[in-house]
């Protein structure tokens, strides 16, 4: 095992252009490097060392790599990307093959523990980094600051060379902890790795017009802001105080919180009162629609890509189980226009008049921002091949809860969601339709994706915030769905007893498909096909249920509502930037089985595609998407390919997929 890591100085900003593109600036350098051997004395390595004498250090390593040790690194998108582009061309080292790599973050990731080497490092009782590295490479690596420094004075330089050590000896102490990834899982790293260096082909020229109509439209919305209240949009604190001036005291100036005051005005008087049709309605109009013409993903994707024009590393493996994104977030583009060619919007926002597209879409920041997908399109010669296993996480919600009914409905293709506001309702049977039943239809939508994973009136108004219902009713609801889900109910509790059980016996516990045992520092989830969740440090401690809330009701408070301490399983997680204790329960249990069995579908799924050569260059969530030679393949074989084999345990499951092919990303 080879440990590896770089040390580098740019003017381009890692963070921003991503690591691919930082690897191709031409203003970055490689300061120096360090690499361990198993368990021999680390080595390092930076241009000069020898002053032209033959490199006996990098010769030593030139001969690990051919004798097929394999490279680890943290974040090795990064180590890959300096090597490939600068260590290579420049220095006329080795190219690994690609089945060399491995990656500390994957596997700190794959147990769930932070990614970052500092925290993950902590959390195994190795301590911190130093906090002398973060100041050498503010100082000597970010050339951007205006504070950096192009020269490194010798005694710096020697401490940049122990940092690089240190990291080094880090990572070697993180992989002897963790070890490598399952066997089951290091063919999925590596397909990870192809499919990023692969990377994702960006219309250039599209963004760039989007981005020209983004800034006519900032330009126009500006000046009427600042001619309506005498201030620029960005004056936040100044911007609050004109406001309420004017009787409309705000708490934020968030998107959705604006927004949601636009849809639901208070009345006259409230502490956010005064919001009618004048100034001060038009006023938050325009910080909104300013908010909206913002360029950052436009930015964002011309910053990431490379000099071919495609740009790379931009999903991470097993980010929460399943990929998520990075550099300019592909997992999080908008969907485009409800039945439309993506050429004709594409074509329209060529045409760079914003006013143009005011009358044509209504909003033009509304037809760039639906355009965002369609950047993403395939090279000459090739078309995007896509599919989507549709409704996944709710079949398989049904098919482990052992909800017969609703599977034998998706077996038959019904509508589940005008099936569930029948059923809701109380109607007979094929009442309610898209046409006839819009706002029982749209009930019925909800409650499915509120309700599935224990969520009850706070899930609801996360995904309903019309207001149409009282609380009282939304909890009506949210009965009549668990009345007609007994057995998803039953699955609750049963993975919760399951697991609070294992924890205080130390003893497999399954109930249904679905096992808990403790392995050393972890309490672990067991999946159908023997993959493991893991959970650290599990605790389990009496407690009032997570629905007592003394802070908000006044009977909780007094110790008058009812609700009876009874066992809460606690354990330590990454959440919102923190390493912290966090409750679970049957809910939340359930949600990460449906969430990671999906993604074992799916990595199946994307496994036979790639040997089928249907090279993939993006996956969300539950969707494929491919980049094809115009001579291979068809839409037909490629749903046959994700739609099965089925694993056996999972035989007889009503997935279904819808696939679709075209020049341009969309969904």
């Amino acid at each position: 095992m080879i440990t590896f890591d770089f040390e580098t100085k740019s003017y381009a900003d890692l963070t921003k252009v991503g690591a691919w593109a930082y690897s191709e600036d031409p203003t970055t350098e490689v300061i120096c490097c360090a690499w361990g051997v198993d368990n021999e004395e680390v080595q390092t390595w930076w241009p000069d060392k020898h002053e032209g004498e033959y490199d006996d250090d990098y010769g030593e390593l030139y001969i690990a790599i051919k004798q097929g040790h394999v490279i680890e690194a943290h974040n090795v998108s990064f180590e890959r990307s300096i090597w490939m582009n600068i260590m290579v061309p420049r220095y006329g080292w080795v190219l690994p093959y690609e089945d060399q790599w491995r990656d500390t973050m994957a596997v700190a990731c794959y147990y769930a523990l932070p990614a970052a080497l500092g925290k993950v490092s902590s959390v195994l009782g190795y301590g911190p980094k130093d906090p002398e590295g973060a100041r050498l490479i503010t100082k000597y690596s970010k050339l951007y600051l205006k504070t950096a420094k192009t020269e490194i004075p010798d005694e710096d330089f020697q401490k940049f060379v122990a940092y690089c050590i240190d990291d080094v000896k880090r990572e070697q102490s993180v992989s002897d902890e963790l070890g490598d990834l399952h066997s089951r899982e290091l063919p999925i790293f590596q397909l990870d790795q192809r499919i990023n260096l692969r990377g994702i082909a960006l219309d250039i020229d599209g963004i760039a017009g989007a981005a020209a109509i983004v800034e006519q439209r900032s330009e126009a919305l500006t000046k009427e802001f600042r001619g309506l209240t005498g201030l620029n949009p960005t004056q936040r604190d100044k911007v609050m105080e004109w406001f309420a001036q004017r009787g409309v005291r705000l708490d934020n100036m968030q998107a959705d919180y604006l927004q949601d005051l636009l849809d639901h005005p208070p009345l006259d008087g409230s502490p956010v009162g005064g919001i009618g049709q004048g100034e001060t309605r038009r006023a938050i109009e325009i910080r909104l629609a300013i908010n909206k013409a913002s360029t950052k993903k436009l930015d964002a994707m011309v910053r990431n890509c490379g000099l071919d024009g495609r740009a790379r590393f931009q999903t991470r493996y097993h980010g929460t189980g399943r990929w998520t994104g990075s550099g300019f977030q592909p997992l999080n583009l908008n969907r485009g226009f409800e039945g439309m060619d993506p050429e004709q919007l594409v074509s329209d926002i060529a045409r760079g008049d914003a006013e143009w597209l005011d009358i044509v879409y209504g909003d033009a920041m509304d037809a760039v921002a639906k355009a965002s997908r369609y950047w993403i399109m395939a090279e000459d010669g090739n078309r995007i091949i896509s599919g989507d296993f549709s409704s996944i996480e709710a079949v398989i919600l049904a098919c482990i809860a052992g909800e017969v009914w609703k599977i034998d409905a998706f077996r038959k293709g019904v509508k589940i969601y005008e099936y569930m506001a029948d059923k809701i309702y109380n109607l007979p049977a094929g009442t309610t339709t898209k046409a006839t039943h819009p706002a029982e239809r749209q009930d019925g939508k909800t409650g499915e994706l509120a309700f599935g994973y224990q969520g009850a009136l706070g899930a609801w108004l996360k995904f309903d915030s019309s207001g149409r219902h009282t609380n009282e009713r939304i909890v009506e609801i949210c009965r009549a769905w668990r009345k007609e889900h007994d057995a998803t109910v039953a699955l609750w509790m049963g993975l919760q007893s399951a697991a609070i059980k294992a924890t205080r016996s130390g003893k497999l516990v399954k109930y249904r498909e679905i096992g808990f045992e403790v392995v050393d520092e972890w309490l672990t989830m067991i999946l159908p096909n023997g993959k493991r969740l893991w959970y650290r440090e599990p605790v389990v401690r009496v407690s009032p249920p997570r629905w007592c809330k003394p802070e908000l009701s006044k009977k909780c408070m007094a110790g008058t509502c009812g609700h009876k301490a009874g066992p809460v399983l606690s354990y330590m997680a990454q959440k919102e930037g923190q390493w912290r204790r966090v409750d679970t329960y049957g809910g939340k249990l359930t949600e990460n089985a449906c969430q990671a069995i999906s993604r074992e579908i799916l990595v199946l799924a994307m496994l036979r595609a790639e040997e089928a050569g249907y090279p993939i260059i993006l996956t969300v969530y539950d969707e494929i998407v491919c980049e094809v030679p115009n001579d291979h393949g068809s839409l037909d074989e490629f749903k046959a390919l994700m739609a099965a084999p089925l694993p056996k345990w999972a035989e007889g499951w009503p997935i279904g997929v819808a696939a679709w092919e075209g020049q341009r990303y969309r969904k």
